[in-house]
């Protein structure tokens, strides 16, 4: 990949934050993974899942949403997720999608150009 690094490794950070602070109860481990694959020519495809306790189907329209956050008032922000959203589509140019069902994990499926687009005057891909 010809890309960003440092914006993918705040991508990971953050989706293995957001499962070690929403998926598993105080104490409980789990099992997370970064699986990564060619995609369609040009892309490459990183998946990303806990086996955590998942997402209501309410929540999961609004993961990406800024302040969005099922832990208010217990260090949740809400933004965690929002700035992978920024980032993976503005700065690498890519797509993600998540998918989750409650007792089941979530899994954050990342499409991503094997070459970034190059920012514009504005700070956007």
């Amino acid at each position: 990949m010809d890309g960003y690094p440092g914006a993918l490794g705040q991508v990971v950070t953050n989706l293995v934050v957001n499962s070690t602070v929403h998926a598993y109860a105080p104490g409980r481990s789990g099992k997370l993974s970064l699986v990564v694959r060619r995609g369609e020519p040009g892309d490459v495809e990183i998946t990303y899942a806990d086996d955590g306790r998942g997402m209501s189907a309410t929540h999961l329209p609004r993961v990406f949403e800024p302040f969005f956050t099922t832990r208010r008032g217990t260090g949740g922000t809400g933004l965690g997720l929002h700035i992978v959203y920024n980032i993976v589509t503005k700065t690498l140019g890519g797509r993600i999608e998540v998918a989750s069902r409650l007792g089941h994990g979530t899994r954050f499926t990342l499409t991503l150009p094997l070459v970034a687009p190059v920012p514009t005057a504005s700070g956007e891909g």
